[in-house]
């Protein structure tokens, strides 16, 4: 068959398929609005999916993941022949030399499954699988594709119910959203800026756990992400900006996600994905769709001569990464293939050139979807091969990394109960991940400071639904996952806003028309007490320890009666005594609108020891210090969506540094340097 009468024949097709009235994006909307309330999430993909299926029989089957009829093939197309021939001529037909590799490679990966469940089945017999509270682990793919067909056919049943008389009946489910993801998190560091140097570093969530940004700096040099595409190795020691080398990623489909520097040595994480067209029978087609992140390891003694090192690739799609000591540790979105027989299924993710074993997936016992979250280890020093990995059966709507424990987070709903909130538990060590155990709170989360890990105890805030109004509490867990304490019935009527705990302290904010700041003893895990509550007016949404006995807030301004934002508001609170908090000095800007960097905290710059703090508002980016006398003094507002239209709905991702006595911001693929020692003049910009 030709290109134009396949053409033909897919365009054809694609038209016959109609969507039923009750997924059009009006109806949606009204179902939502009904729904809002209880705050239920619909996977819209699976849906849709569904709808496809029933909507018509194809001869030409396009789906938006991996082919369930190529199940063990999709990975073995990486070869660079495969991918330059793709990139040159996407719908160059497979030649008879090729079909013949391809079927070659599939024997042997099926011996390698083989020899997976071999190996699985040792572990079983030597008792060394892990035996987990709350989660299961599989012996064999077959007991795996048994568990996620279970689910499918419940879910199938459900949806053909709901599905009588041409109407479908939205019921609560879940829909991945790290970028939340992941990147959804909002923090930093308790140290801030880590040993002053003097230069700034990435506003981290846990102090010992490093995060990829789009902007790094050792004092020497400055490391650039532009828009995804590339990065840039900038000289800054001779006090001005010179570029001296350019890196990109292997393949021109892939995206830079995330940068790291450690030393003399720099990691990428890329992204990217491979789509192949096969003919499986005569006239009928099938796309086969990988998505894949790779973590690319450079040595950069000599800056301007970079080398690869190693490159190591892991099946899905991007959610974050993290780096601690000298292993990157990354979190992909795997969707499996779920067919009527396992043989016609891909269930198994690729990472670090081969499928993972049975034995490290691991599985909540009812599953909510059937989505993995995929953790795979490299260590930079051996960047060529993985040297830890696992995935967990249901994905993950947030997760916290904490200096020993990695913590998936899914949030689902329950008739009867409402909100509910599932916690797995993995500890890592040296690229090693192991599964520790798992529990389920009443309620939600408000973002990833909502926990934190202190002496082997895991303390966190939620809010939750009694009675048809909102309530909040705070549960300490053992290592084991175990609850040993509790404070509940906190501020009725009100919910969490941003929380940060200090060692033996916590702090948390809830709001409706005033903001009260709760501080609570958290030094006996058993008997966890409620210390102060101070109310002010407005609300904070981010919480920094700020030097002794100091806690910065910035949030928003709000009317007392109202409770309608007026501003965005900085709070700085004295927390010496934490039963007896204050708020000493606040400064508000009026009629602000938006803090961008409220839902993403590596878009604050913050060094306490400096006294110096960053942020977009609005459309500006602006530059802080705090006087325990004048309070805080507004050292920079500089305009950085000039080129994208103004207002602060198309202001650009930016990002503020410092080394030394210059400040540089970078927006708009722009790099500006600023002299601090003279009230912040600009001396220079670099566009890269």
């Amino acid at each position: 068959m030709d290109d134009n009468k396949m053409n033909d024949l897919i365009k054809k097709s694609s038209e016959e398929i109609k969507i039923p009235e009750s997924l059009c994006p009006e109806n949606v909307e009204k179902d939502l609005e009904k729904q809002k309330n209880v705050e239920k999430r619909i996977n819209w993909r699976r849906i849709i999916a569904r709808t496809f299926e029933t909507a018509a029989v194809l001869a030409v089957v396009f789906l938006a993941g991996r082919q369930v009829g190529i199940s063990e093939r999709r990975g073995m197309i990486s070869e660079e022949k495969v991918i330059t021939q793709s990139r040159e001529n996407p719908e160059t037909q497979m030649t008879e030399t090729d079909f013949q590799e391809k079927q070659k490679t599939q024997a042997e990966e099926t011996v390698k499954s083989s020899e997976s469940q071999s190996r699985a089945a040792e572990k079983t017999a030597a008792g060394e699988m892990e035996d987990i509270e709350g989660m299961q682990t599989f012996s064999s793919p077959s007991e795996l594709y048994d568990k996620l067909q279970e689910y499918v056919q419940s879910e199938a049943n459900q949806m053909a119910l709901m599905a009588r008389d041409g109407k479908i009946v939205y019921e609560e489910d879940e829909i991945m959203s790290m970028d939340s993801a992941v990147d959804q998190s909002a923090a930093v560091s308790d140290s801030g800026a880590a040993e002053a140097g003097g230069y700034s570093q990435t506003n981290l969530r846990e102090a010992s756990v490093d995060e990829g940004d789009i902007i790094k700096t050792d004092g020497d040099y400055i490391y650039v992400m532009k828009s995804n595409s590339s990065v840039s190795v900038i000289d800054v020691k001779k006090g001005s900006l010179e570029k001296i080398a350019v890196v990109e990623p292997e393949q021109l489909n892939e995206s830079v996600r995330d940068l790291y520097v450690d030393g003399n040595k720099m990691i990428l994480v890329t992204s990217g994905s491979r789509t192949e067209l096969n003919e499986t029978e005569q006239d009928v087609y099938e796309t086969d769709y990988y998505d894949y992140v790779k973590i690319l390891t450079y040595d950069i003694t000599d800056r301007s001569s970079i080398r690869l090192l190693g490159t190591v690739e892991q099946e899905g799609y991007y959610q974050s990464s993290r780096k601690r000591d000298r292993f990157i540790y990354t979190f992909t979105a795997y969707e499996p293939q779920i067919a009527d027989t396992e043989e016609g299924s891909s269930i198994m993710p690729l990472a670090g050139g081969s499928y993972l074993e049975a034995s490290e997936i691991y599985a909540p016992e009812t599953l909510q979807n059937t989505g993995y979250l995929v953790a795979g280890a490299v260590d930079t020093e051996n960047p060529e091969e993985m040297c830890g990995r696992k995935a967990i059966v249901s994905g993950a709507d947030d997760f916290y990394v904490s200096g020993e424990s990695i913590f998936i987070i899914n949030r689902d709903w329950k008739n009867g109960s409402g909100d509910v909130t599932d916690i797995l538990k993995f500890s890592y060590k040296d690229g090693e991940i192991k599964g520790v155990g798992s529990c389920q709170v009443e309620g939600y989360l408000n973002d990833s400071f909502s926990m934190d890990e202190y002496d082997g105890y895991l303390r966190t805030v939620v809010t939750r639904w009694d009675d048809m109004d909102e309530i909040n509490a705070l549960y300490v867990f053992d290592e084991k996952m175990n609850m040993v304490g509790k404070i509940d019935d906190i501020a009725p009527g009100e919910t969490i806003r941003s929380a940060r705990f200090m060692g033996d302290v916590g702090y948390f904010v809830t709001f409706r028309q005033t903001d009260p700041l709760f501080s609570a003893d958290l030094s006996d895990p058993s008997n966890p007490q409620i210390l102060g509550e101070l109310k002010v007016s407005g609300f904070s949404s981010y919480l920094h320890f700020y030097g002794e006995d100091r806690l910065l807030g910035i949030g928003y301004e709000a009317d007392e009666e109202t409770g309608m934002t007026t501003g965005v508001k900085l709070s700085m609170f004295d927390v010496s005594d934490p039963s007896n908090v204050t708020e000493i000095k606040r400064y508000v800007l009026k009629d602000a609108q938006y803090v961008p960097a409220l839902s993403n905290y590596k878009a604050i710059m913050i060094d306490p020891e400096k006294n110096l703090f960053g942020f977009v508002c609005d459309d500006s980016y602006m530059v802080f210090t705090f006087d325990e006398e004048k309070g805080f003094e507004n050292l920079l507002a500089y305009k950085v969506n000039e080129n994208n239209g103004g207002g602060w709905y198309n202001t650009p991702d930016a990002r503020g540094i410092y080394i030394g006595d210059t400040f540089y911001l970078m927006a708009d693929n722009i790099l500006r340097a600023f002299d601090m020692a003279e009230a912040f003049v600009q001396k220079e910009k670099l566009e890269f």
